[in-house]
């Protein structure tokens, strides 16, 4: 017998997830704001960047050993604290000006044992729910309205307060976090053994199957959508009309996961995840020659959203087949090691002087996650 979903259960996870990916959403103005207030160096912010994502990806790939030996609530209050202790740390550094070295260690294992643990946990305890498609498409749909919020209000407050406008509201939502804690699934692995003690061997293959679709996906969409700001600055837009361009498209992307809740009992998975994806291939290969402002916000919003749509779907897809969550922790590695890759890829590609290149490999690894999951995933999740 399927397992119901408490509510309160779903809404505590979606929360969680939410204090851990934070900071990915507030990465560019955290940034900008250690180049503007600390006057490091592009390259020292970038590393600064790399650090807080590396410990999170490395924090969901080692996921699978520490979701299974304690109890989640345990793991959130340990996660909350480092995440609190190490955005207190990091407003602290900013403001005695120490070394740029301890900054980049502070941050890593702020994001290995903090925000990477809060938000591979929270992806885990939506994956073992009854219905973690329409769960996926609600914690979607949380995190891009605080994504909306983050670049609408953190840019202000962190002009007005230094670095401390982006780790105070890190630390003000983690505190929101500790309150929903006692409602987390607890991680009782004889009830989740009783729900997944058939067909091992398949619950063993087949979510790393979808973990690979995962990155492989990732690695087209993830690094294409990350340089549309330099794509809309050769073609002559200004860097406030890309910025306008984007916000609008992140806040219309959340068409993506509402239409994905109301429809996940309605499509069937294969259906859904072939459209999305079609259209995304289809307007990343527009993306060529002169576009308007117009052009440029209209394709950024279909983008999105498609985006925000098929994702749902492809963490539910490894969901569907680990109901214990040993393998949904390591769907945020799989989609930050994916970005991680392509981004690596593009930068040689970019080598070449032909940026149409970016184009042709997001495309062509869009269409190859498809056909993977046509290949050796759809017909064996019945």
């Amino acid at each position: 017998m399927p397992l119901k979903d408490k509510k309160i259960e779903v809404i505590s996870a979606i929360i969680i997830s939410c204090v851990g990916v934070f900071f990915v959403f507030g990465m560019p103005f955290f940034v900008g704001g250690i180049i503007s207030e600390l006057g490091f160096s592009q390259s020292q912010a970038n590393l600064v960047s790399s650090a807080e994502i590396a410990g999170m990806a490395l924090s969901s790939m080692l996921g699978f050993f520490w979701i299974k030996r304690f109890p989640w609530r345990t793991i959130a209050f340990f996660s909350i604290a480092i995440i609190i202790l190490g955005n207190i740390a990091s407003s602290v550094e900013f403001s005695g000006g120490q070394s740029f070295s301890f900054l980049v260690m502070v941050r890593f294992m702020t994001g290995l044992f903090g925000h990477g643990v809060c938000f591979s946990l929270g992806v885990a305890a939506i994956g073992r729910t009854h219905n973690p498609d329409k769960n996926f498409a609600y914690t979607v749909a949380a995190q891009v309205v605080m994504g909306s919020l983050t670049a609408l209000f953190v840019p202000v407050a962190m002009s007005k307060y230094g670095i401390s406008g982006m780790t105070i509201p890190a630390i003000t939502l983690a505190f929101v976090g500790l309150f929903f804690v006692r409602y987390l699934f607890n991680g009782n692995q004889s009830e989740i053994d009783g729900s997944t003690s058939q067909g091992q061997a398949k619950l063993t293959l087949l979510p790393l199957i979808g973990l690979l679709i995962m990155v492989i996906w990732q690695m087209g969409v993830g690094p294409f959508f990350n340089n549309l700001v330099p794509y809309g600055i050769n073609n002559g837009l200004a860097s406030d009309a890309i910025g306008r361009a984007l916000f609008i498209s992140t806040a219309m992307s959340i068409i993506g996961p509402i239409s994905a809740s109301m429809l996940i009992d309605k499509v069937d998975r294969s259906h859904a995840v072939l459209g999305a994806l079609t259209v995304q291939i289809l307007i990343v290969l527009s993306f060529v020659g002169e576009i308007s402002w117009i052009g440029f916000t209209l394709r950024a919003i279909f983008f999105q959203v498609a985006w925000n749509f098929v994702g749902p779907f492809l963490m539910g897809m490894v969901a569907s087949v680990d109901k214990s969550g040993n393998y949904s922790v390591m769907i945020p590695a799989a989609q930050l090691g994916g970005i991680s890759i392509g981004h690596a890829v593009i930068a040689s590609l970019l080598n070449t002087g032909n940026p149409l290149l970016i184009n042709y490999f997001s495309g062509l690894f869009i269409a190859l996650s498809v056909l993977i999951y046509f290949m050796l995933f759809r017909d064996r999740t019945g």
